[in-house]
């Protein structure tokens, strides 16, 4: 058995009391250096925003790191107002430089800038509306209520299934071209972000976001023309760096 002298005590309580000091400067110093990247994060989106004339309002970042390693940036207001942009936590942590993230904010005012968000919502809006205008007059189409045995009362209720039957081939038709839209309007956006001088950052980014967002590595092109309202990492990525070749052309002229 050893016994530990005064001498001894001193020794540890000093390397320990030294080791809290180094934690306490690295934490003070890892502080610091997040301040200085959040006002320098905050200085660029607000310089992009008025370059583009983006009615910026306010600029949030939101703690998404407490629910998932999910990472995004997207922006909030009506067609006619400021705007707020939201910013994931993971999204600022995932990235190597505060250009990465601009990147992705520039893909953001890109939609703004070309009014896919205020096309979308008078599309579905219309969509909506041509549905129940569709719906009011097929529940009184009393030939088809017979076709199914119905002669004497006609169910508002059968109406509503036999509705929703017909309507799915319709919908699914619909569903592909919305989605062909939203991939139109997404190549778009990109293409905008590429001419802002931000295509490499915004590839690294891309490149960022599906790694953390666990998306899948290999899809068919045909099945993500039908299925997702996105382009494909890959499409994406091809499509920058074709609108990259465009403008050093451009430039040569």
């Amino acid at each position: 058995m050893h016994f530990l002298t005064n001498n001894s005590e001193q020794v540890i309580l000093g390397t320990k009391t030294q080791e809290t000091q180094e934690t306490q400067e690295t934490q003070e110093t890892q502080e610091t250096q997040d301040v200085q990247h959040g006002q320098t994060l905050k200085r660029d989106v607000e310089a992009l925003a008025a370059q583009e004339k983006f009615p910026l309002d306010k600029l949030f970042v939101i703690d998404g790191s407490k629910r998932s390693s999910h990472s995004n940036a997207y922006f909030l207001g009506l067609p006619w107002g400021s705007k707020q942009i939201v910013i994931y936590d993971t999204l600022i942590a995932q990235s190597k430089n505060v250009k990465e993230v601009v990147a992705v904010l520039g893909h953001e005012i890109g939609h703004w800038y070309l009014s896919h968000t205020t096309k979308l919502l008078v599309i579905n809006q219309a969509h909506i509306f041509s549905i129940f205008t569709l719906f009011s007059a097929f529940v009184k189409n009393k030939s088809l209520y017979n076709s199914f045995g119905f002669y004497n009362e006609y169910p508002i209720l059968i109406g509503f299934m036999l509705f929703g039957d017909v309507l799915k081939p319709t919908d699914a038709i619909m569903g592909f071209l919305m989605n062909l839209l939203s991939r139109t309007y997404e190549y778009q956006a990109d293409a905008y972000a590429t001419k802002l001088g931000y295509g490499k950052e915004l590839k690294v980014s891309l490149i960022t976001l599906h790694k953390e967002n666990l998306g899948a590595l290999n899809v068919d092109w045909l099945y993500s023309a039908y299925s997702y309202n996105h382009p494909h990492l890959t499409e994406r990525i091809n499509y920058i760096d074709e609108v990259e070749q465009k403008l050093k052309l451009e430039k040569k002229e």
